[in-house]
């Protein structure tokens, strides 16, 4: 199968924040909270794209927003992930042991799942705008299912690397979350 959505995808979910607050003793105050990120594509929305779909992301928590994620063009179980906000640019370092596994579908019905799990760590440095100077960790998960194309000479399902899976039914859904402490 193509690589539709490389694990590192999961890699890339690899978001989280906070929600709640706490103040200190100066005129300042950190927010800590559980930041949430939670987004889905379906029909050709889930398998478009060279490295696999942009999926939509809405975050909640001590910082509400919109971002989207594509995964990125690797199969590294190590990767670099920045979320684009228009609240500032959140930034993670994201590790997903089970990266680069491509699904397999299923003989009878050429249904393909994969579920890819990451844990990540904000990077305070690289963050931006509500984000800067951020930290946090969390959990992320990349779930994906599609039916693969039927090879016409034999009716098996085509597992190439140049088969696309169909629109119908398809569908993408990426989850992250953890705590997030934010700077003021």
């Amino acid at each position: 199968m193509s690589k539709i959505l490389p694990a590192a995808v999961l890699t890339a979910f690899a978001v989280s924040a906070a929600s709640g607050c706490s103040s200190s003793s100066s005129t300042t105050a950190t927010i800590t909270g559980t930041e949430a990120m939670r987004g889905q594509a379906t029909g050709a929305a889930a398998v478009s794209g060279q490295n696999g779909p942009t999926v939509p992301l809405t975050l909640t928590g001590p910082v509400n927003t919109t971002s989207s994620f594509t995964p990125p063009n690797s199969d590294a179980t190590h990767v670099t992930v920045t979320f684009k906000t228009p609240a500032g640019n959140m930034v993670v370092n994201a590790v997903a042991p089970d990266a680069g596994q491509n699904p397999v579908p299923n003989p009878t019905t050429c249904l393909m799942t994969q579920t890819t799990d990451a844990t990540y760590v904000v990077v305070p440095a690289k963050s931006t705008g509500k984000f800067a100077g951020a930290t946090g960790s969390g959990t992320a998960r990349f779930s994906f299912a599609a039916t693969a194309p039927r090879l016409a000479a034999d009716g098996k399902c085509d597992t190439s690397n140049s088969a696309q899976p169909l629109a119908k039914g398809a569908i993408v859904i990426f989850t992250a979350s953890g705590p997030l402490t934010l700077r003021p």
